[in-house]
């Protein structure tokens, strides 16, 4: 009986789920630490841990981190503010960054460095401080993104919150955990929703 295991193959799916994610390789998990900025060196010289992985992802010569996914959450984190230069010196190839988990911080705006990282699938973003709905349109650019959480969020106050993303960000194929249905792309935008967005789709 063969019991090898049959991996799902692509590399380049923008489908592949979070359990896929993790199979490629460990996710750099800096979750826990305590930071408060992006910048500087502060996140850059925090010791990765693998409670919750099982494992570190390899490091480079160059003192780099081989992953797809990167972890900060459950830190104390207002900002984005720096987070390209953050990328650059903790992942081999930040170009490929896949999944960021930025929940349970207390970040206010999507930072506008996001949409360097075109390859972007799965986007943790919950129990955050995020109130401004255009925030959510500068993700437009991510034709890759899949997967975004917004729960927990003043954001989803909103009337009509869910509506509003799924008609900004119509590649999503999953909100706050949950799929999101061809029934829901399908219908007409909420009330309000493009003098909410102040013309900006």
């Amino acid at each position: 009986m063969d019991t090898t295991i049959q991996y799902e193959k692509p590399l380049s799916d923008y489908r592949r789920s979070e359990r896929q994610e993790m199979m490629i390789a460990p996710p750099l998990d800096l979750s826990f630490k305590k930071a408060t900025t992006m910048i500087g060196i502060e996140l850059a010289n925090k010791r990765p841990q693998s409670v919750r992985t099982g494992k570190v992802p390899l490091r480079t010569p160059a003192d780099r981190f081989v992953t797809c996914s990167l972890w900060l959450s459950n830190n104390l984190l207002t900002s984005m503010n720096g987070f390209e230069n953050l990328a650059q010196k903790l992942l081999d190839d930040p170009s490929h960054l896949s999944w960021l988990d930025l929940s349970f911080n207390e970040i206010e705006h999507i930072g506008d460095d996001i949409i360097k990282f075109p390859n972007l699938k799965i986007f943790y973003l919950h129990g955050n401080n995020i109130s401004d709905i255009n925030d959510v349109v500068k993700l437009k650019k991510l034709q890759t993104l899949r997967s975004l959480t917004l729960h927990g969020n003043p954001i989803e106050n909103l009337p009509y919150y869910r509506g509003y993303i799924v008609h900004i960000l119509p590649q999503l194929t999953a909100l706050d955990f949950s799929a999101v249905l061809s029934a829901e792309k399908k219908k007409a935008a909420p009330a309000g929703f493009y003098k909410m967005i102040h013309g900006r789709t």
